[in-house]
């Protein structure tokens, strides 16, 4: 629908407080793999699903250019099988600890925050 004259349209140039608004993650499926293929710059959750083999490296695939305060959040499930998880150097622990391992059936939901300063996403959530 078109503004009408009571509308207030959002700015690039201005600060505006936005209420009752909801902003949609961009959530693809990104294809299992053992580099799994991530752009953080489409990409606020990435779902991998049927994990056949270990994950030899998430950083080597990873793609993108976050800026500080970004989120991004991963979730994995294996296919009944265990598998590990080689996070590599685009990754942190920090409160909490990056898992090495899916759950065997089970969604694994990690929480990242991106951090300028150290240049990596550092781990906030295990879930």
């Amino acid at each position: 629908t078109l503004p009408t004259a009571t509308d207030t349209l959002v700015a690039l140039a201005t600060t505006d407080t936005l209420t009752n608004k909801r902003i949609t993650k961009r959530a693809p499926t990104v294809t299992q793999s053992a580099t799994p293929a991530i752009n953080t710059d489409i990409t606020d959750v990435a779902h991998i699903t049927g994990l056949a083999q270990a994950i030899t490296s998430m950083s080597s695939s990873l793609s993108g250019t976050p800026v500080q305060g970004d989120m991004l959040r991963i979730d994995i499930t294996d296919n009944g099988t265990a598998r590990a998880i080689t996070w590599g150097a685009s990754f942190a622990s920090s409160t909490a600890t990056l898992p090495s391992t899916t759950v065997t059936s089970t969604r694994l939901d990690i929480g990242l925050v991106w951090d300028t300063v150290a240049t990596v996403w550092r781990c906030v959530a295990v879930a």
